[in-house]
């Protein structure tokens, strides 16, 4: 009798066009947050250069950087050239916006934002061409590596 007074019940539910209450959304836990302990003195040393640089980030050099910490690779550049950058690491690393500005000493840097987002190693390659014809020849190559803590 039970059974068939529940069965009721769904059935009169269902037919009202009402659902049973749906289950509250699972919370989505916070990232882990990165923060410089996770570095010995000297990364921190390494780390603290490089955000103070303004000179070009020559090929090969490593930033020692966290998570969600944004990072400018210097770039040099003159009227026509383009800069293209690339990485197979996307899951460590974002490649931002890229513009030219003008260092203390008065050159002019092609300055690229990137953004660590997983701790691991990334490597970004940047490639030079005297215009801007994607198909033109490669005339430089820079490889920036990225260590993320």
């Amino acid at each position: 009798m039970r059974l068939t007074l529940l069965a009721a019940s769904v059935l009169a539910l269902a037919a009202c066009g009402e659902n049973p209450p749906a289950a509250p959304a699972a919370e989505t836990p916070a990232a882990p947050a990165h923060d410089m302990a996770t570095m010995d003195d000297a990364m921190k040393t390494a780390d603290a250069s490089d955000d103070a640089n303004t000179a070009e980030t020559t090929d090969g050099f490593t930033f020692h950087t966290i998570g969600g910490k944004v990072e400018s690779v210097h770039l040099p550049t003159a009227t026509g050239v383009t800069w293209t950058a690339s990485t197979a690491d996307t899951a460590q690393v974002e490649i931002g916006e890229a513009t030219d500005e003008k260092m203390p000493d008065g050159s002019t840097h092609h300055v690229v934002k990137v953004t660590p987002k997983a701790s691991g190693n990334a490597v970004i390659k940047f490639e030079k061409r005297d215009g801007a014809d994607a198909a033109a020849p490669v005339t430089e190559t820079r490889n920036i590596n990225f260590m993320v803590h």
